[in-house]
Formats: structure tokens, C-alpha cells, sequence
């Protein structure tokens, strides 16, 4: 197979996006279009030999993502191979962004603003471990990088200055409060968790802020994962291969782990005492048909996040200032995209104009060196602040030559 580079890594204007959330489809649709620790790798594989080499992707329980800097119909072609997406599928559940409005997303993504539950601060975690797989496989470019760079720094600002992302609200304590609302009404001994990776450890320290003495135990298929969560929240560990055989023992099962299969079927339950099962996986990990089992209470991701609606309106009045915030970065973005377009020339002509002085046949003084040194970078970084303020014009490099006292005669 011949590999053909897609060299589009010049412009916010080829930064495109690919995705379903939360607003497009529901849990169950969701889990058609996850992608899991087992599909990654392969999705990172079709992008390299799709030619792209500024990729990454974002799947959560919330939304799955694809991001490049290529022409959207490379894009497009990569997610329907590896999600196996129909045309009517693309059309109901999947949204395309290029440009300022994919970087605009992408900002409100990382800020809180396009959660389940508004001002969700753990996504923000979630998107720097997807860049973090991307740089593994050198698919994160200048673009992605900068345009993620700008993302963090409007996301800090919008948790200082609003309060969009006051208290502890995320899909993690949602969990955690719904579990203790349901404890009003029914008394829980003990907690099972299936899944110890970053979401299901954050699920397992709220619990044990919210029961600081009821028993938690932790599975999870890599034990040394089970072990450091465990090791936080003094917890028992099970073996995730048994951990079925020991769910007569628990009150409250919670899954957090995506696999290509239901972790639990409605036979593996019946006939076992009154539960209740929280599934915060996408793909689902508890059959849904769990739910119509005697005794069992089954809340998906949605439901729970929906748990925090009524609790969270006030928030919405936040969001006004943090769009504001989010456009000052956006505006701070494109100040860089001038300068970075023409960096090229403006650092050829700095080498140009250093060459000439250093390669004059008489000897300069070190001091008089250091000083035409000075007032080289002072020149050129007033032309960088010209264009970023203003574009870039042939006439200002002219000026900024101009205004240089190359050698003393």
C-alpha cells in the first residue's frame, strides 16, 4: 500500500472535526460509535495510513470525536471505515466542523461548555490523555498543538473568572450523589466498582468522600491499576475475572469500562437480592435488560447525569461570560495563525540580515557584536508584533530593514 501524506498542517482553517455527542444520540447509539482501548490503536493505524499526521480522537461517555487538519472528505472516509457508518447514520447522529468552528467546539469542549452536565471539569483530563495517545504515534502537528494550547488557557480562565464550574459537579459526582440520595430510601453495606482507569478512579474517590466507612472493592482487568486505586480509598480488590461470582455480595455494582460486549447479562443477576447498578461505560457494559430483573434498579450514563439537571440551571447564566472568554482566545489564536504564516520569511530575512553583519571582513568588538545582536531581535520582534496586530505586509519588512544599522562604516 502506497502512504500519501496529507500535508495540511498550515492553518486553523484545515483543523476539521468529525462527531456524535450527547445532543445527537443517546446511550445506546453512543456505544455503536465508541471507541475503546481495543479499537484505538487501530483507529490511529487507518490515520497514518490515511496520510494524515495531525490526528487525534476523543471518546467518552459523553462523545466520539475525530480531529485533523486534512480535507474533511479524508476525514470523513477514516470514521466511516472505522465506525462502519451508513450515510443516513452520518446524517442523524454526526456533526462536521472546519475551521474557527471546529476550534470554537473544540474550545467549549475543554471549557465545560458542550457536557451532559454543564461545566463538567473532567473532560478536561480526558482530552489531554487522547493527546498524549495521539503523541505516541506522532500524529499531533503545530496546529493541533497550538489550537490545544489556546483551549487549556481559555478552559483556566473560564473556571477562575465564572462560576460555570463551581462545586463538584461531573458524571463522577453525579454518581456519587445519586448513589447517596438512593441511600436515603435503602440502606447500602457495600460497593463494587468494575474499572480502576482515570474515570473509574475518580468515581471511587467521590464515593469515599460521600461514605468514608462503607466497604468499596475494585476490579479491574490490569491489577496493578486495581492496586492503586485500592491503595487510595482503602478498598478490596477483586479479580476482574471473578468479580460475577461475587456480586450476590454487593449492593451497589458500578461499571466504568467500555468493551466491544455487555460485562453483564440479565441471567448473571436473577435470583440475586434487591441491587442497584450504575452503567457509566460507553460502550454500554450492563445489558440494558437488566433493568427489568425483580429487585434490580439499572441507571445508564444519561439517567445519571440527568439526576443533576434541576441542580445545575443556575449555571447556565455563566455561560454568556465564559462564550466571551473563549472569544478572546479565539481572537488571541488567530493573532498567532498570522504571524505563524509568515514566521517562515520573517526568520529567513533575521538570518539574512545576521549573516551580513557577522560576515563583514573587519573584527567587530564583542560588545559592539552584542549589541547589533540587540538591536536585531528588537527590530524583528517589533515586525512579529506588526503582523500580529496588523497582517502581514512587504512594505513593514522593507521598513524593519530600514531601520537597521547593519556595520558601522
Amino acid at each position: 500500500m502506497v502512504q500519501t501524506t496529507i500535508k495540511y498542517q498550515g492553518s486553523i482553517e484545515h483543523f476539521v472535526l468529525i462527531g456524535t455527542n450527547f445532543t445527537k444520540a443517546d446511550i445506546k447509539t453512543r456505544s455503536r460509535f465508541a471507541i475503546t482501548k481495543a479499537t484505538e490503536a487501530d483507529a490511529y493505524q487507518k490515520a497514518i495510513q490515511s496520510g494524515l499526521q495531525d490526528f487525534f480522537l476523543l471518546s467518552t461517555c459523553n462523545r466520539t470525536e475525530f480531529y485533523a487538519c486534512a480535507p474533511l472528505d479524508v476525514l470523513t472516509q477514516l470514521v466511516s471505515t472505522q465506525l462502519a457508518v451508513s450515510e443516513s447514520d452520518f446524517n442523524q447522529y454526526f456533526y462536521k466542523f472546519s475551521g474557527t468552528e471546529a476550534v470554537h467546539h473544540f474550545f467549549q469542549v475543554v471549557s465545560g461548555l458542550d457536557s451532559q452536565i454543564l461545566g463538567d471539569y473532567e473532560i478536561v483530563c480526558q482530552v489531554k490523555a487522547s493527546l498524549d495517545e495521539a503523541r505516541k504515534h506522532d500524529l499531533v502537528g503545530t496546529i493541533t498543538d497550538r489550537v490545544t494550547n489556546y483551549a487549556y488557557q481559555a478552559q483556566k480562565k473560564v473556571k477562575a473568572h465564572t462560576n460555570l464550574s463551581s462545586g463538584k459537579y461531573s458524571v463522577s459526582y453525579a454518581a456519587a450523589e445519586l448513589i447517596f440520595h438512593e441511600s436515603q430510601s435503602q440502606s447500602f453495606r457495600n460497593i463494587l466498582i468494575v474499572g480502576a482507569g482515570d474515570f473509574g478512579a475518580a468515581v471511587a474517590r467521590n464515593l469515599r468522600h460521600y461514605f468514608p466507612s462503607i466497604p468499596i472493592a475494585i476490579s479491574n482487568r490490569t491489577r496493578e491499576k486495581s492496586e492503586r486505586v485500592a491503595e487510595q480509598v482503602q478498598a478490596e480488590i477483586i479479580d476482574f475475572d471473578y468479580f460475577k461470582n461475587h456480586l450476590n455480595r454487593f449492593d451497589v455494582v458500578i461499571t466504568t469500562v467500555g468493551l466491544e460486549h455487555y460485562l453483564v447479562q440479565p441471567e448473571e443477576v436473577q435470583g440475586l437480592s434487591k441491587k442497584l447498578f450504575l452503567d457509566l461505560s460507553v460502550p454500554q457494559a450492563v445489558h440494558p435488560d437488566v433493568r427489568n430483573v425483580n429487585g434490580v434498579r439499572l441507571f445508564s450514563v444519561d439517567e445519571v447525569s440527568a439526576f443533576h439537571n434541576d441542580l445545575l440551571q443556575q449555571r447556565k447564566l455563566e455561560i454568556p461570560r465564559a462564550e466571551k472568554i473563549i472569544d478572546l482566545y479565539m481572537n488571541q489564536l488567530i493573532e498567532w495563525q498570522h504571524v505563524y504564516n509568515h514566521s517562515h520569511i520573517v526568520l529567513s530575512y533575521k538570518e539574512k540580515v545576521r549573516n551580513l553583519i557577522f560576515d563583514q571582513p573587519t573584527t567587530p568588538i564583542e560588545a559592539a557584536a552584542n549589541d547589533q545582536n540587540k538591536k536585531l531581535d528588537k527590530a524583528f520582534s517589533s515586525l512579529i508584533q506588526e503582523i500580529r496586530e496588523h497582517g502581514y505586509a512587504g512594505c513593514r519588512m522593507i521598513e524593519t530593514l530600514n531601520n537597521l544599522v547593519l556595520v558601522e562604516k
